[in-house]
């Protein structure tokens, strides 16, 4: 697969990834850190160590695609995170469930840029 597809892929990531922030404060999902103030902070690093792998890629820092590694895995690992938080919760409100609906389509994404990154790096 060509790098520009890797690079659509990386944007549907992180496209994703902004939307299920959305999804986590929608549902309160900032409660489980204690308040919104401490979640934006996390989330705004996350997002930060998302898009930095991708501005490094397009400056051809190849160090971007080790870091892309670290987004990928953050990403895949939140989908299972938040899928055994809804089987484990029952609840989308204030807990680990709450980010179910985009967190799935986030660990799918994630599963499928490791894969890219994998065959990239080789």
């Amino acid at each position: 697969m060509s790098t520009n597809h890797f690079f659509i892929l990386y944007l549907i990531m992180l496209f994703l990834q902004t939307v299920h922030i959305f999804e986590e404060i929608g549902f309160k999902a900032y409660e489980v850190v204690g308040s919104l103030n401490k979640y934006l902070i996390a989330a705004s690093f996350l997002v930060f160590a998302s898009y930095l792998p991708l501005i490094l890629i397009l400056l051809d820092i190849r160090a971007g695609y080790f870091l892309a590694f670290f987004a990928a895995i953050l990403a895949l690992g939140n989908g299972i995170i938040h899928l055994i938080g809804y089987i484990k919760t029952k609840s989308f409100r204030g807990t680990v469930g709450s980010g179910v609906f985009s967190g799935i389509p986030l660990g799918i994404i994630g599963g499928i840029v490791l894969i890219q990154l994998l065959s990239i790096v080789r």
